[in-house]
């Protein structure tokens, strides 16, 4: 919606619509959670992994899901605004940043100017999701490149992956995926890791 025809909206208009939509996704949500569990009690029910999204749609997938989840194209989630007032598990379901130094054609939904930056910026961005005490986890978007003449559906070739497309690594991404995952507990619990210098063995 335009900025121009939301300003035409009356505080009458504004409320029904939150209403409206609160009421929506009650609906979908629990709907969803009451068949998953139905058919499958014993997993965890992970939201949506909302991409666009209202602070209305967000309560009710706190409301009915184990897990919020979103997809976060973003250089951090530093700014993140979207848990304000919620106190609920989250993750991220997709992330990525890409770069044309080396590999693909398209940089994806996150540009950087090359693969040490690109390295860089994925650093940064698991760092603000292990900072931040509601996140239990991220998914990188993704293993390998995406084909050179585009994926089946809808064209895709973004250089986003770990690997390229004939199976060579992107040695600045191994290199910035292997520190944060080795170091990532000590982040957040603020704790020497078992195994680090000092800690006993249990």
């Amino acid at each position: 919606m335009s900025l121009f025809r939301a300003q035409l909206f009356t505080p009458q208009m504004k409320e029904d619509l939150r209403v409206f939509m609160r009421e929506f996704a009650d609906r979908y949500f629990k709907t969803v959670r009451d068949a998953l569990q139905k058919a499958d009690p014993n997993h965890m029910y992970l939201g949506s992994r909302f991409a666009g999204h209202t602070l209305e749609e967000v309560q009710a997938c706190a409301e009915y899901c184990d897990v919020i989840s979103f997809n976060i194209y973003r250089p951090t989630i530093g700014d993140m605004h979207e848990l304000d007032g919620i106190d609920h598990p989250a993750i991220i379901g997709e992330f990525h940043m890409g770069a044309l130094d080396r590999g693909m054609f398209h940089p994806g939904l996150v540009a950087t100017e090359n693969q040490a930056e690109r390295a860089v910026m994925y650093e940064d961005y698991v760092h603000s999701v292990i900072d931040y005490p509601l996140f239990v986890g991220a998914h990188f978007f993704k293993y390998t490149d995406e084909p050179l003449v585009g994926r089946s559906g809808d064209g895709e070739n973004y250089n986003i992956g770990v690997i390229n497309v004939t199976d060579g690594t992107y040695p600045e991404m191994v290199k910035a995926a292997r520190k944060v995952n080795t170091e990532m507990y000590v982040r957040r619990l603020g704790a020497k890791s078992p195994g680090a210098p000092g800690v006993a063995a249990k």
